[in-house]
């Protein structure tokens, strides 16, 4: 039987399938999921984690949006408050407590000192294919 070379040990088989986006999100809240499920160990998330992950995307997405409104158009509006304060206070608390839950935040990171995997060009091409589930 023929030896593996030590670059072979360093390609990842795969064999352990990420989450994949669900339908319902799509342009950047898309990327922010992809983003974060290849950014982790491929066994970190299981499928019951889809709906929270999501809404820990929008919530990314929501935070930049109010990010750049706020940035764009001040704190102050009219010597008020902006309305864009409250989205992105929202928004931010939301990603706070989502990030512990789904163990995102760098405190889990400690807890975990595995490195995740390489992430092949295929994996992630896979992961963004959208895959119509089948009628009943």
């Amino acid at each position: 039987m023929p030896r593996n070379s030590a670059a072979s040990a360093a390609i990842p088989t795969g064999t352990t399938a990420r989450l994949r986006p669900p339908p319902d999100l799509t342009g950047p809240e898309k990327e922010i999921f992809l983003a974060t499920v290849l950014a982790c160990r491929p066994d970190h998330f299981q499928d019951s984690d889809a709906p929270l992950l999501a809404a820990y995307c929008r919530a990314v997405f929501l935070e930049k949006v109010a990010s750049g409104e706020l940035s764009a158009s001040g704190y102050v509006v009219d010597g008020k408050p902006s309305a864009w304060l409250n989205v992105l206070t929202a928004a931010t608390r939301s990603m706070t407590v989502i990030s512990r839950l789904l163990r995102l935040n760098p405190v889990a990171r400690l807890a975990s000192s595995s490195e995740p995997e390489a992430v092949s060009y295929y994996e992630r091409m896979s992961l963004e294919a959208r895959r119509d589930p089948e009628p009943n």
